[in-house]
């Protein structure tokens, strides 16, 4: 079974983030958007992210816009989410922190543009941002004024009114649209965000489209690309209307409905395949992000169940989701099962089930009770660097393992040791 490197999942998202202190968030990418009403258009988009090597998604979009009317000048915004978790300072002056070569052209000219911080917020579900730029010496930082007024990164606060509000950074820049036919092409990169559940995340904000005069987009292709072999998901309710193709390279894409997670779309690419998703008359009703598909595998640091898949010559490996008439299952690999001669068992400690594992580096000692005064059996020795041993899980009591120690039967403290339904080592 050759290894399907669990890479990014696709999830229609709010922007809400819910990072908490256990992950970062440094911005979402975003559509170009229209400061005031217009009568422009959007007849094509073709967005390219590329999940890279050095930890950024490098966007590069293609807009064609037609202008119904007279030749005009129109201000154009990029909003870029203001980072959370990360200790950066306000920028009052300059981009976002973590977005670098910023650049758009029209009709084959580079557009020069400038940076304000703009007040965003919440209405009735609705993600808003007032494109009038904050008068950035009136407004603090987190870090620049007590924890007690400001307690959060994301957000500025202002003495005189004494108001605070979430914030975002924002490019301007004026674009000359002639009569019909106008062709935009934008290109930047962000770091991609991260948290305990997934490797990395990348957000990013699709509904801004329905800002142009026709609330869509006429003629949408998404392009996601592997810049190292990678594999994908993607929630299919806002992508139902087409398949997705790889279009460059190779790979394959099968549709997997998660036991508690819902429904996907996953692939597996080569590096420097590209993935396609084609629409008409695309108006988006939901973000999306493109996550580390750890977040697909339970968090099984406390886990004392899960469920796997029994084979017809009895190896077990742990369930993931189902394709079909397969299981997607996972060991040290990811692969399909046939349902057909396979089953579907929940394994428990305490029913004796899996494996158990050094859960740090040190040693461990293995006693012959579920107690720290009972006589010690043994120990287990974890080196940093190597491969930890693994023990078969007879049950669980009391807070306490009880393991396959030789020959022998021993006990080892729960907050010592790792569970996990299938050897994984």
């Amino acid at each position: 079974m050759r290894r399907l490197v669990f890479a990014m999942l696709l999830v229609a998202v709010a922007t809400v983030r819910v990072y908490a202190n256990d992950g970062v968030y440094f911005t979402s990418g975003n559509f170009l958007v229209p400061v005031k009403e217009t009568d422009v258009a959007v007849s094509k988009e073709i967005l390219t992210i590329t999940v890279g090597k050095d930890g950024f998604a490098h966007v590069d979009v293609f807009y064609e816009f037609f202008n119904r009317g007279e030749e005009k000048t129109v201000t154009m915004a990029f909003e870029a989410s203001s980072p959370y978790n990360t200790m950066e300072p306000l920028r009052r002056e300059g981009g976002h922190p973590f977005i670098h070569d910023f650049t758009v052209m029209i009709n084959g000219k580079q557009l020069e543009h400038t940076n304000g911080i703009v007040a965003t917020g919440w209405v009735d579900g609705v993600h808003t941002t007032d494109f009038t730029p904050l008068d950035a010496a009136k407004w603090k930082g987190y870090g620049e004024v007590a924890d007690s007024i400001l307690p959060y990164e994301d957000a500025v606060y202002n003495q005189e009114l004494d108001s605070l509000t979430s914030f975002a950074y924002a490019y301007y820049f004026p674009a000359r649209f002639q009569h019909g036919k106008n062709i935009v092409h934008h290109t930047y990169r962000y770091r991609m965000s991260y948290n305990v559940a997934c490797s990395f995340e990348i957000p990013y904000r699709l509904t801004p489209a329905t800002r142009w005069a026709n609330g869509q987009v006429e003629d949408f292709t998404l392009r996601v690309k592997s810049g190292a072999p990678v594999g994908l998901c993607l929630v299919d309710s806002m992508f139902r209307d087409a398949p997705f193709v790889i279009t460059e390279g190779k790979g394959f894409v099968i549709p997997v409905s998660m036991k508690y997670q819902g429904h996907y779309l996953f692939a597996d690419l080569a590096g420097g395949a590209t993935l396609e998703w084609h629409s008409k008359n695309f108006r988006p009703t939901a973000e999306m992000s493109i996550v580390s598909a750890d977040l697909l595998t339970p968090d099984e640091r406390w886990a004392t169940s899960a469920d796997v898949v029994i084979r017809e010559n009895g190896s077990v490996s742990r369930y993931i989701g189902e394709s079909g008439d397969n299981y997607l299952v996972a060991v040290q690999d990811y692969g399909l099962v046939p349902k057909a001669g396979a089953r579907v068992v929940n394994f428990s400690a305490e029913k004796g089930n899996g494996f158990l594992f050094a859960r740090d580096f040190g040693t461990i000692n293995v006693r012959q009770r579920p107690s720290t005064a009972s006589p010690k059996l043994g120990t287990i020795e974890s080196e940093e660097g190597c491969v930890p041993d693994s023990y078969p899980c007879l049950g669980f009591e009391k807070g306490w393992y009880k393991l396959g120690y030789g020959d022998r039967v021993g006990y080892v403290r729960e907050d010592l040791m790792r569970w996990s339904p299938v050897n994984v080592m």
